[in-house]
């Protein structure tokens, strides 16, 4: 019983130490969980804490960063409109666009003006002042007609025909041979073959018709170092066109004949054509079929025959002048007896010698002796006035003459000497002769090579012009450098005109392009200047910039 009992009260005991326990791991428990919730309050707490400050944190950098946000925006845009490649860009765009501005006004004030330059070398397109001065003289009105197909039209010459169209007087037309086949006619017989001009006094009627191959000259000549041909091409459209403006308003036209049949010197092409822009009509003279001088000649031309006058020329030439004519004689070296033209020219002042001139002292043509450079005696009113005492001419193969002593020439003659050679020249009179220097026998300068005289007897007035050679009225010297041979030769002309209008000499123009001739030796240097001294060069340049920049 009592162990029954004991048992009881001990499983009484373990029950309840079994509750206490269960109680106490209850309240363990429960203070565990107290505990960790509390924990996880607090954490939580600290966490909403920290998450807060950290919000905060965002937050403020956030609002920070969209305060910055406009700021940056705005640093640009003041950087874009004040900084220095903006005003350097404004800067730019205005410049660029007033000189746009600048240049279409000019444009359309140029246009409107028509105001052009001439930029050619040779100054193709612009009037000389003869020109003008000759169109301000004018009082009859002048019609200037340009024969050219449409698309066909040659605008050099058209641009130059343009011109005469802003001076008095003078109008400017365009005519299509094929819209008016009929229009030429009624002017020239000749064929029109495009680009050809008519110039017609409007007042009086009269005209001129030019063909475009006067107007536009093609030559060649061989060129010996490459043995090719060398073509030239000139404009002579202002010397033709004015020319003809010129006769068309003369009342009277000179006529030159020019004899034949003793073997003269014939003019060539060039200086016949620029006798013709003289106004001056040239004819021929046979003497063995026409027995007298024609009455409309103005001047008679001999020039450099190689066979003598008969008697009866000798007395027509004499009795001519007599009568107040005028004359233009040359001398050509001959081995024939020259008796009666010697004689003629002597009648004016002139002797006459077989032989050439030579000169020494560098005054002639470099190889050529005979080729005498010499320049004036005398610059009289009548011939040489628009020359200078440093114009020069050429003078090839000149004969000996001599002016005669003052006291035993007439007293109604006077005679000037225009040119001479040098008190250095002599005569050259053996023509077998194999010696180039002076020889005993050879007469000393200085010589007569261009004389002038006149002859006044019973009011009629003579004009005598004698050259000592024929070849200085050659093709060849016509714009040769400063040669004033042909000129001084339509001076001749005009001096014998009886004071009419005075001829108007205009320079043909070149259309030659102009091409820059290097020596090989200074071509070689500027190879050795552009391909390996100026590469040089920039290399140096750049390895010092290369350095320096690596050195700092």
């Amino acid at each position: 019983m009592e162990l029954k009992s004991f048992r009881k009260e001990m499983k009484t005991v373990n029950e309840n130490n079994n509750e206490n326990m269960e109680n106490e791991n209850i309240a363990n428990e429960n203070v565990a969980n107290e505990n960790t919730a509390n924990d996880n309050i607090a954490n939580e707490n600290v966490e909403d804490t920290l998450n807060a400050d950290t919000q905060d944190a965002l937050n403020e950098e956030q609002a920070e960063a969209v305060e910055m946000v406009p700021e940056v925006k705005t640093k640009k845009k003041k950087s874009n409109l004040r900084g220095r490649n903006f005003k350097q860009g404004v800067y730019s765009s205005v410049v660029c666009v007033a000189v746009l501005v600048i240049v279409i006004l000019v444009n359309l004030v140029v246009g409107q003006l028509d105001i052009k330059v001439d930029l050619t070398s040779e100054d193709v397109y612009t009037l000389t002042d003869k020109t003008k001065e000759l169109a301000s003289g004018l009082s009859d009105d002048i019609e200037i007609y340009f024969l050219a197909k449409e698309g066909d039209e040659y605008k050099v010459l058209q641009n130059v025909i343009n011109e005469y169209d802003k001076l008095p007087h003078i109008e400017t037309s365009w005519k299509d041979p094929e819209l008016y086949p009929q229009f030429a006619s009624q002017y020239t017989d000749q064929e029109i073959n495009g680009n050809d001009v008519i110039v017609v006094n409007k007042t009086t009627g009269a005209s001129r018709f030019i063909p475009f191959n006067e107007m536009y000259i093609s030559d060649y000549s061989i060129n010996y170092t490459t043995q090719n041909y060398d073509y030239n091409y000139t404009l002579d459209a202002e010397g033709q066109i004015t020319s003809a403006i010129q006769y068309v308003t003369s009342s009277t036209h000179e006529k030159m004949y020019v004899v034949s049949a003793h073997g003269e010197t014939e003019l060539g092409a060039k200086v016949t054509n620029l006798v013709n822009k003289a106004n001056v009509e040239i004819a021929t003279f046979d003497v063995m079929t026409q027995s007298a001088i024609p009455d409309d000649c103005n001047i008679l031309f001999i020039n450099g025959p190689k066979t003598d006058i008969s008697d009866e020329e000798l007395a027509l030439y004499k009795a001519y002048l007599d009568n107040g004519g005028k004359a233009i004689f040359t001398v050509s070296y001959t081995d024939k007896d020259m008796k009666n033209y010697n004689e003629l020219l002597a009648y004016y002042g002139v002797d006459v010698s077989s032989g050439v001139v030579l000169e020494k002292n560098g005054k002639f043509m470099n190889g050529y002796a005979t080729y005498l450079v010499e320049g004036f005696d005398t610059l009289t009113e009548e011939i040489s006035a628009d020359f200078t005492m440093d114009d020069v001419t050429i003078v090839p193969i000149a004969s000996i003459m001599k002016i005669q002593d003052a006291s035993t020439l007439r007293g109604t003659l006077k005679v000037t000497s225009i040119i001479s050679s040098s008190d250095g020249s002599y005569g050259k009179t053996n023509p077998e002769s194999t010696v180039i220097e002076k020889e005993d026998s050879d007469p000393a300068g200085p010589f007569n090579l261009v004389v002038q005289a006149t002859d006044t007897y019973k009011d009629k007035s003579s004009k005598v012009a004698i050259y000592a050679t024929p070849y200085m009225l050659a093709d060849d010297w016509i714009d040769y450098y400063s040669c004033k041979n042909i000129d001084m030769f339509i001076d001749t002309i005009d001096w014998m005109s009886e004071g009419t209008q005075e001829s108007i000499t205009i320079p043909q123009r070149s259309l030659d392009a102009v091409y820059l001739e290097v020596p090989q030796a200074q071509a070689t240097i500027w190879l050795i200047i552009t391909v390996v001294l100026v590469p040089l060069a920039i290399l140096a340049a750049g390895f010092v910039v290369w350095y320096t920049r690596r050195k700092h």
